[in-house]
């Protein structure tokens, strides 16, 4: 079997059902969790804050509890979050609130901010004390925890703008088309190989994994870069909802929250799976990971699954030959369980298809050790007298 049999075999295999358990989390929510849309996460410590279309809502339990925390927000449509060390920034549809006690209290911060075609904030992005905001009237930074605000807008049409995020040397900005500037740079730049035309598209997300960029279209689907955003290729392939409102990264997991759910990637989107089991309303408007959890925010509400229960471990497998794998992910160790008497081979491939490792197994428990290669994904073959076959191995 060459490499490129391998690869194929490893990555795209039939995807087997992914023991999601997502779990509805909205005790103390306005509405009971019934239309009480959730726009975004952020965090501060062990607290957790979801925006909402009645106000921030604080959790210190993985959401076994919410709390309202709105004294002093004068507008409760909250579409937007980020925290800068202490300080919490909630992004509304009248301006900008910043609290510097976990929302116990709050001020308007709009000092600076272009009012002229609204006062809606859709986006929030922290870039160390660097805070960007997405307006009605384009993009506007603060350095000052918001005392002032200043317009970036050199390259920029005027128009609404609903994420960003940082890779390398680069901002970006997305709404209508993707933007780029640099981070010492004033000037922003439309990037547009590969991308829809800029009034076919509304960016709502990004994320970054590395030198990966990914970014959100609200019909499109997901759109991938590894060329600083020289160019882009959409990354959709079993993604069966491409109304794209929210993108997270876990280790080696992208996760895209769309109008048909969470969907789950394991090789920068190459390949999707669905992973919904519990997700009893599947208009998914955001994510965040958050310690070993992945929350998602609805149109009814917060859900919860643990990322452990996430991994969409997809093998083909030969029954046969009685091998298993664990842990899986690993971190740089695993163990393989050889219940066969047999001696086999073991060859490890990335996903280039190149061969990183080979070692003969015993019967038993074999330990394995990959630390000194990269995190990613990788294709385990192993190979004995009564054939051979391949398990994917994820390291983070």
């Amino acid at each position: 079997m060459n490499k490129f049999t391998l690869l194929l075999i490893g990555l795209f295999a039939i995807n087997n059902a992914v023991n999601a358990q997502w779990t509805a989390v909205n005790n103390g929510l306005p509405n009971s969790g019934t239309n009480t849309d959730v726009e975004s996460f952020a965090y501060i410590s062990a607290n957790l804050f979801a925006a909402t279309s009645s106000g921030v809502y604080m959790t210190g339990n993985n959401g076994g509890i919410w709390t309202g925390v709105n004294s002093g927000i004068t507008n409760t449509d909250i579409e937007a979050l980020a925290a800068v060390g202490p300080y919490l920034f909630a992004g509304t549809g009248h301006g900008i609130f910043m609290s510097s006690t976990s929302g116990t209290s709050w001020n308007a911060v709009n000092t600076g901010l272009d009012t002229s075609m609204g006062t809606s904030v859709y986006a929030l992005f922290a870039d160390g004390t660097n805070l960007f905001a997405g307006t009605e009237a384009g993009v506007f930074l603060t350095s000052t925890y918001g005392t002032s605000w200043t317009g970036v807008n050199t390259g920029l049409p005027k128009l609404d703008f609903y994420a960003f995020a940082k890779c390398g040397s680069y901002i970006y900005s997305g709404g209508f088309g993707v933007y780029q500037k640099p981070t010492s740079g004033a000037s922003w730049s439309e990037l547009t190989s590969g991308l829809p035309p800029l009034l076919d598209s509304d960016f709502e997300s990004f994320a970054v994994s590395g030198t990966n960029v990914f970014a959100g279209d609200l019909g499109g689907g997901v759109y991938w870069s590894n060329t600083d955003g020289a160019s882009w290729s959409a990354v959709n392939t079993n993604l069966t909802n491409l109304h794209v409102h929210a993108l997270a990264v876990s280790g080696s997991k992208l996760f895209a929250g769309t109008d048909g759910g969470v969907f789950l990637s394991t090789n920068l989107g190459a390949d999707w799976t669905a992973v919904n089991t519990g997700l009893t309303d599947l208009n998914v408007q955001s994510l965040e990971v958050f310690g070993s959890n992945l929350f998602a925010g609805t149109g009814n509400g917060v859900f919860v699954a643990p990322l452990s229960s996430l991994a969409g471990i997809n093998e083909t497998e030969n029954e046969d030959m009685h091998i298993s794998i664990f842990s899986n992910p690993c971190n740089g160790t695993f163990q393989i369980s050889n219940d066969a008497s047999e001696v086999m081979q073991v060859e490890l491939f990335d996903v280039t298809g190149e061969s990183v490792l080979q070692k003969e197994l015993c019967s038993g428990t074999n330990q394995m050790d990959i630390s000194n290669l990269p995190n990613g994904i990788y294709i385990v073959k192993f190979t004995a007298f009564k054939g051979s076959f391949e398990k994917k191995l994820i390291k983070e």
